[in-house]
Protein backbone atom coordinates (compact mmCIF):
# COMPACT_ATOMS: atom_id res chain seq x y z
CA UNK A 1 0.00 0.00 0.00
CA UNK A 2 2.79 2.44 0.89
CA UNK A 3 4.47 1.96 -2.50
CA UNK A 4 1.16 2.62 -4.29
CA UNK A 5 0.76 5.75 -2.16
CA UNK A 6 4.24 6.90 -3.21
CA UNK A 7 3.36 6.46 -6.90
CA UNK A 8 0.07 8.31 -6.32
CA UNK A 9 1.85 11.29 -4.75
CA UNK A 10 4.46 11.35 -7.52
CA UNK A 11 1.72 11.36 -10.15
CA UNK A 12 0.17 14.28 -8.24
CA UNK A 13 3.28 16.39 -8.73
CA UNK A 14 5.27 15.69 -5.56
CA UNK A 15 8.98 15.06 -6.14
CA UNK A 16 11.49 13.16 -4.04
CA UNK A 17 8.96 10.81 -2.39
CA UNK A 18 10.58 8.05 -0.32
CA UNK A 19 9.14 5.02 1.46
CA UNK A 20 10.26 4.02 4.94
CA UNK A 21 13.19 6.44 4.85
CA UNK A 22 14.11 10.00 4.07
CA UNK A 23 17.47 11.18 2.76
CA UNK A 24 19.51 13.46 4.97
CA UNK A 25 18.85 17.18 4.81
CA UNK A 26 22.32 17.71 3.37
CA UNK A 27 21.78 15.19 0.58
CA UNK A 28 18.25 16.34 -0.32
CA UNK A 29 16.78 19.35 1.52
CA UNK A 30 13.31 18.92 -0.01
CA UNK A 31 11.70 15.49 0.33
CA UNK A 32 8.58 13.60 1.33
CA UNK A 33 8.86 10.51 3.52
CA UNK A 34 6.18 7.83 3.94
CA UNK A 35 6.50 5.60 7.00
CA UNK A 36 4.24 2.63 7.75
CA UNK A 37 3.80 2.78 11.53
CA UNK A 38 1.46 -0.19 11.85
CA UNK A 39 -0.47 -2.67 9.70
CA UNK A 40 -3.45 -4.39 11.28
CA UNK A 41 -5.39 -7.21 9.65
CA UNK A 42 -9.19 -7.26 9.65
CA UNK A 43 -10.66 -9.62 12.29
CA UNK A 44 -12.78 -11.30 9.61
CA UNK A 45 -9.59 -12.31 7.80
CA UNK A 46 -11.11 -11.14 4.52
CA UNK A 47 -7.81 -10.06 2.96
CA UNK A 48 -8.07 -6.43 4.06
CA UNK A 49 -6.28 -4.43 6.67
CA UNK A 50 -5.49 -0.95 7.87
CA UNK A 51 -2.14 0.70 7.25
CA UNK A 52 -1.29 3.55 9.62
CA UNK A 53 1.04 5.87 7.73
CA UNK A 54 3.07 8.87 8.87
CA UNK A 55 3.87 11.41 6.17
CA UNK A 56 6.75 13.86 6.59
CA UNK A 57 7.24 16.82 4.27
CA UNK A 58 10.57 18.70 4.42
CA UNK A 59 11.03 21.98 2.59
CA UNK A 60 13.46 24.91 2.61
CA UNK A 61 10.48 27.17 3.37
CA UNK A 62 8.40 26.43 6.48
CA UNK A 63 5.15 27.71 5.01
CA UNK A 64 5.65 25.55 1.90
CA UNK A 65 6.31 22.50 4.10
CA UNK A 66 3.10 23.14 6.04
CA UNK A 67 1.03 23.79 2.91
CA UNK A 68 2.30 20.68 1.12
CA UNK A 69 1.75 18.50 4.19
CA UNK A 70 -1.75 19.90 4.66
CA UNK A 71 -2.54 19.40 0.97
CA UNK A 72 -1.48 15.74 1.08
CA UNK A 73 -3.46 15.26 4.30
CA UNK A 74 -6.60 16.71 2.71
CA UNK A 75 -6.16 14.71 -0.50
CA UNK A 76 -6.02 11.48 1.51
CA UNK A 77 -9.50 11.74 2.99
CA UNK A 78 -12.29 9.55 1.66
CA UNK A 79 -14.84 11.74 3.41
CA UNK A 80 -18.00 10.80 5.24
CA UNK A 81 -19.20 8.80 2.21
CA UNK A 82 -15.97 6.75 2.32
CA UNK A 83 -15.27 7.23 -1.37
CA UNK A 84 -12.39 4.97 -2.43
CA UNK A 85 -9.18 6.65 -3.53
CA UNK A 86 -7.52 4.92 -6.49
CA UNK A 87 -3.76 4.85 -6.20
CA UNK A 88 -3.38 2.69 -9.32
CA UNK A 89 -5.74 0.69 -11.54
CA UNK A 90 -5.33 -2.25 -9.16
CA UNK A 91 -4.79 -0.53 -5.81
CA UNK A 92 -7.41 1.50 -3.95
CA UNK A 93 -8.12 2.39 -0.34
CA UNK A 94 -10.47 4.14 2.01
CA UNK A 95 -8.36 6.90 3.57
CA UNK A 96 -9.03 8.42 6.97
CA UNK A 97 -7.12 11.37 8.45
CA UNK A 98 -5.70 10.61 11.91
CA UNK A 99 -3.44 13.54 12.90
CA UNK A 100 -3.18 16.82 11.03
CA UNK A 101 -0.06 18.70 9.97
CA UNK A 102 2.24 19.51 12.90
CA UNK A 103 5.84 20.63 12.97
CA UNK A 104 8.27 17.74 13.37
CA UNK A 105 11.65 19.42 12.98
CA UNK A 106 13.13 22.80 12.18
CA UNK A 107 16.77 23.43 11.35
CA UNK A 108 18.58 26.50 10.05
CA UNK A 109 18.00 25.25 6.48
CA UNK A 110 14.69 23.34 6.46
CA UNK A 111 11.37 22.76 8.19
CA UNK A 112 9.58 19.41 8.37
CA UNK A 113 5.87 18.93 8.98
CA UNK A 114 4.18 15.61 9.52
CA UNK A 115 0.70 14.11 9.54
CA UNK A 116 -0.81 10.66 9.96
CA UNK A 117 -3.46 8.79 8.00
CA UNK A 118 -5.08 5.39 8.07
CA UNK A 119 -5.50 3.52 4.80
CA UNK A 120 -7.94 0.60 4.70
CA UNK A 121 -7.77 -1.78 1.77
CA UNK A 122 -6.34 -5.01 0.46
CA UNK A 123 -3.35 -6.35 2.39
Amino acid sequence: MIYALARFLKSGGYDNVYTDNMPSEEALPEAVGLFCLEHTVAPENDGTGTFFVQIKVRRKNGEKAYNDCRSIFRTLDSGLDEMPIRFTDEKWCIARPQKGAVIVERTAETTTYGCEIALWGEN
